[in-house]
């Protein structure tokens, strides 16, 4: 059995639909291995899951948080993620990261912490982001950096799903710049 091979089958498994509804039967399967094989390995379905999780993290998760910590100015940034959420041929099924965190009642103990701890991290990503923009006076504030990054992150997970939901992404696109403008209109 090749680690490697059965997380990039669970992760596009998921990816595709419902983690808490892909079953391991379905996992094993598709990998062409056998259960005990994989239990073996990950220990527990919650073991393969937050296996997947970490995996996507690095892969996919790490080029938002690149963005974000790009030192480009404000309307820089927020065009790159709305290119991310709108644009990005992997967001087209969605986010692996944003199913799990909307199931997370449906996940095993240590794949839910992990959902949190990203979830956190994210925010934190957010807050670090607009507050630099703030302190380089390119973004004016008008509402507090915690509220800002709250508001950013939920945006670009609504853009995400809405992708996965088939949404016409030019539509989504005209949203999310809609959506986001409120970081860039100078206030009174």
């Amino acid at each position: 059995m090749n680690n490697d091979d059965v997380l990039d089958v669970a992760m596009a498994a998921y990816w595709q639909g419902d983690p808490a509804d892909v079953s391991v039967n379905a996992i094993t399967e598709l990998a062409g291995i056998s259960k005990p094989s994989l239990y073996r390995e990950f220990g527990s379905e919650d073991g393969l899951k937050l296996a997947v999780l970490d995996r996507y993290a690095a892969q996919v998760l790490s080029d938002l948080f690149v963005l974000l910590h790009s030192g480009k100015t404000l309307r820089e940034t927020l065009k790159a993620l709305i290119d991310f959420a709108s644009a990005d041929p992997r967001m087209e099924t969605g986010c692996v990261f944003y199913k799990m965190r909307a199931g997370k009642h449906r996940l095993g103990p240590k794949t839910r912490a992990r959902v949190e701890a990203i979830d956190r991290a994210g925010q934190a990503a957010f807050a670090a982001f607009l507050q630099s923009r703030l302190d380089a006076g390119d973004w004016q504030g008008g509402l507090s950096v915690a509220a800002g990054a709250r508001y950013l992150g939920e945006q670009i997970a609504l853009a995400i799903t809405q992708r996965a939901a088939g949404e016409d992404k030019a539509v989504i696109r005209e949203m999310l710049t809609l959506a986001l403008s409120v970081f860039t209109q100078a206030r009174a």
